[in-house]
């Protein structure tokens, strides 16, 4: 990617390139890429046809970057331009002193060759830079001569010699640009910016600049520009030697950018910092430092090529370094070891580092319950790291979040398990945008997907989804892949991409199998779960997780659950799903044990929740203020001074409207499969009773998705009884419901129901076919087993072999392959 940016996709340029620059260069995104040979020889001679005041002004862009405004460039111009006249001015002082002239300028004018508090001339790049250029230094084709053609009332110099810079103007400094626009060497932006047409060009004009002009005009690019980093990476370009001082300020300026998140910013001056220092150890612990700030940027596999350099830091943090490293790159029995080592030698500094590493990697293995207690472990360090986030990895692992930071991913799964999406929606986006690190942005990221599927935002929670699946894959971040590819199914399928949802839920299988990632195996075997609801139980072949008392369940009741069958804040619940179809292939009993393990559950789930209130609250003191909710919370109780969070029996009362909502749709859930099974019963006033009560929840836009579910099922269950006309009314306005959500799927099967209350298409007619024949027909032709049809109609597998022996009679067609064709005529 960085070599089709440089050479904007041209292959022949990418080609010369790739013979003649290493490929840890290529690989290494601070190091400077070169121009081709050829290219360089075709602007050499553009360049050498514009007047000397062009030139310069094209080297002094080169120095400066892709973009900068020409009054920046021209200030830089003429501060060359200054110190070159005090360097012929003070020639009779260099030849006195024998020095070269760069040392020259050092003694005549100090300002002019000093940096931000420190002596340019002190790296040896007086000595060095002026040997490197020679005879050519001030060669008005390569270096750009003197800089003083650009000065207001004086003609432009063809020879080099110019004047001073003192009195510079605009029209001179606009008929260079004028002049470097026709040729085709540099391009003008609105604003009067000034860039180069293409980063080739760039590079072949800084390649054309000698090293002692190139050290003066970084020298004098430090001194002209308002950015910090920007002036002392402008310094760092002109050193030719080890500065200790330039690289404490370089250290010190990354320190102040990790602070404000910008990681690879931070990690590319303390690379600068490591290559002006002296000594090979302190060199070795700024790399160590380097890998870190890469690592916590994101970046993996730019991490991994970094820590193959050799380093002969002996401290622990390196162990740490390169255990979070293996955690990232999926080789979590190599992070085991390091980062135990590194536990043993903790010193406070990192301590809770180390602890957060061990508790996400507990997490991933699938040990809640250490992970939690890791957690907690990293939160009670005296000293926390600025890339900490403990309360994630807590939320994460099922246990109470007392004390998360408000606005914090920890918040925000609090709210997605307490099914609030819309308030954890609007914190899921700041977090995904917020300076944070990287694999919290694609956590983030991903769960804002989670929230926006509980909305019936789909095209929009897959879209985030698949994005956040791709950046983890193209920075190396394995050890996130089966959870991000899990997060991808449950929105695909509603949008009916069924092959797609298919190929990320294999992948996440066989990713975390592969890594021996415990909790990517059962979220994969979930997601697996949502598109294959009639197949067996859910990971049901993987050991159950040991799960803290929380979110995820009762107190105490971590491990007894049915595998796989608990909720996961990644992949949404598939027992629903899964008993509907039981109850379309007929196996009732199946059915009706997996309803009353799910009511079970879900009284369990609400009793949890009220405990867990009570617990957050005695776990935050004499009274601890929960700022959504408006609830105090004290040290025996959890009461509450507005509607607050009570547990008086069965009900339970949440503060939070969202809240009720959620408990509405829970409730709904429950009554409209509890209709779905006496329908198949063949109770339909019973069923009807459960749809009504699940339609009274969730009308008036409490849900939406739900509401359109029972008026779906309900209308279904009045066509079986010969009800059709109200059935078309039911299955119409659920109809427009899905539409308006963009339920692909669920809208067609509203069509294919109301087919069969005798809304029939032309085509009806012309086949010969009743609307229960057509859809089964189309079944057929779609590529469905008997006994998917049977599910996807609710009837029996008998009464489907029953149509499909009637529309081959009517046809005059013997396979499904003729029944396709017929139907696609």
């Amino acid at each position: 990617m960085r070599l089709w940016e440089h050479s904007r996709g041209n292959p022949l340029h990418a080609r010369a390139l790739l013979e003649v620059v290493p490929p840890a260069v290529l690989r290494d995104p601070w190091a400077r890429l070169p121009a081709p040979e050829t290219y360089r020889r075709i602007f050499a001679r553009r360049l050498r046809s514009c007047t000397p005041a062009t030139r310069r002004l094209v080297s002094v862009c080169a120095v400066l970057g892709e973009e900068c405004p020409l009054h920046v460039a021209v200030t830089v111009a003429r501060e060359v331009g200054k110190s070159l006249d005090a360097l012929e001015v003070d020639k009779r002082l260099d030849t006195q002193e024998g020095g070269e002239p760069l040392d020259a300028l050092a003694a005549a004018e100090p300002s002019a060759a000093m940096g931000v508090g420190e002596r340019f001339g002190a790296s040896g790049v007086g000595e060095s830079v002026d040997a490197l250029e020679g005879s050519r230094r001030l060669d008005p084709l390569e270096v750009g001569g003197r800089f003083g053609a650009l000065a207001v009332g004086e003609p432009v110099d063809s020879s080099g010699a110019g004047g001073r810079f003192d009195a510079l103007g605009v029209r001179e400094s606009l008929d260079a640009l004028e002049e470097a626009v026709g040729a085709g060497l540099l391009r003008e932006s609105p604003g009067r910016m000034v860039g180069f047409v293409e980063p080739l060009a760039r590079a072949a004009a800084y390649d054309g600049i000698g090293a002692g002009m190139r050290a003066r005009l970084h020298l004098a690019a430090s001194r002209v520009t308002e950015d910090a980093g920007a002036a002392l990476w402008h310094r760092a370009a002109a050193a030719a030697g080890p500065d200790e001082v330039l690289a404490e300020e370089l250290a010190g300026y990354a320190a102040k950018a990790a602070q404000h998140g910008l990681w690879q910013e931070a990690a590319a001056h303390l690379d600068l910092a490591a290559g002006l220092t002296e000594s090979a150890a302190c060199r070795d612990e700024l790399r160590t430092a380097v890998l870190e700030h890469v690592l916590i940027g994101g970046d993996v596999l730019r991490a991994a090529e970094l820590a193959a350099v050799r380093n002969a830091d002996p401290r622990p943090v390196r162990r740490y370094v390169l255990g979070r490293l293996a955690l990232a790159a999926g080789r979590f029995d190599e992070a085991s070891e390091l980062l135990a080592e590194a536990w043993r030698h903790a010193e406070p500094g990192f301590a809770a580092d180390v602890a957060e590493q061990l508790a996400w990697l507990r997490l991933v293995t699938g040990d809640r319950a250490a992970a939690a207690d890791w957690a907690r472990l990293a939160i009670e360090q005296p000293i926390q790291g600025m890339a900490a986030r403990p309360y994630d990895v807590l939320a994460l692992a099922g246990a109470p979040c007392a004390g998360a930071p408000p606005g914090s991913l920890a918040a925000a799964v609090t709210l997605l398990a307490r099914d609030e999406p819309g308030q954890a929606r609007a914190m899921l986006g700041r977090a995904a945008g917020a300076a944070a690190p990287a694999h919290h942005r694609l956590l983030a990221t991903t769960l804002l997907a989670v929230a926006e599927h509980a909305c019936a935002r789909w095209d929009k929670a897959a879209a985030h989804a698949e994005y956040a699946f791709a950046q983890a894959a193209a920075l190396g971040q394995r050890w996130l892949l089966p959870s991000l590819a899990a997060a991808c199914v449950a929105p695909l399928a509603a949008l009916g991409e069924h092959v797609r949802a298919l190929t990320h839920a294999t992948e996440a299988a066989a990713t975390a199998r592969r890594l021996g990632h415990v909790m990517g195996e059962r979220q994969a075997a979930l997601a697996l779960a949502l598109l294959t609801p009639g197949e067996a139980p859910p990971a049901a072949h993987l050991p159950a997780p040991s799960t803290p008392s929380g979110m995820y369940g009762v107190p105490g009741a971590g491990g007894d659950r049915e595998p796989g069958g608990g909720p996961d804040v990644f992949v949404p619940d598939a027992r629903p799903a899964r008993i509907e179809a039981l109850v379309a292939d007929g196996r009732l009993e199946e059915a009706e044990r997996a309803l009353a393990a799910f009511d079970s559950e879900g009284t369990r789930y609400d009793a949890d929740r009220a405990w867990q209130s009570g617990e957050e609250g005695r776990q935050g003191g004499e009274g601890v203020r929960c700022d959504g909710e408006g609830a105090w919370r004290g040290s025996e109780e959890a009461r509450c001074d507005g509607e607050g969070v009570r547990c008086d029996g069965e009900e339970v009362w949440r503060g939070s409207a969202e809240a009720r909502r959620g408990e509405a749709r829970r409730r709904a859930e429950r009554a409209r499969l509890r209709g779905l099974l006496l329908a198949g019963r063949n109770t339909p006033a019973q069923a009807e009773e459960a749809f009504a009560r699940a339609l009274s929840l969730v009308e008036a836009g409490v849900c939406p998705l739900e509401e359109a579910r029972v008026l779906l099922d309900l209308g279904r269950l009045l066509r079986r009884t010969g009800r059709r006309k109200v059935a078309a009314e039911r299955l119409g306005a659920a109809r427009a419901i899905f539409e308006r959500l963009g339920a692909r799927p669920l809208a067609e099967r509203c069509g294919k129901e109301l087919e069969a209350c005798g809304m029939e298409p032309p085509a009806t007619a012309r086949l010969g076919l009743t609307p229960q024949e057509l859809s089964t027909a189309t079944l057929v032709a779609g590529g469905l087993t008997n006994r998917q049809i049977a599910r996807e109609l609710l009837i029996s597998v008998k009464t489907v072999e029953y149509h499909i022996g009637k529309i081959y009679t009517k046809l005059g067609i013997s396979s499904r392959v003729a029944l396709a064709a017929k139907l696609a005529v």
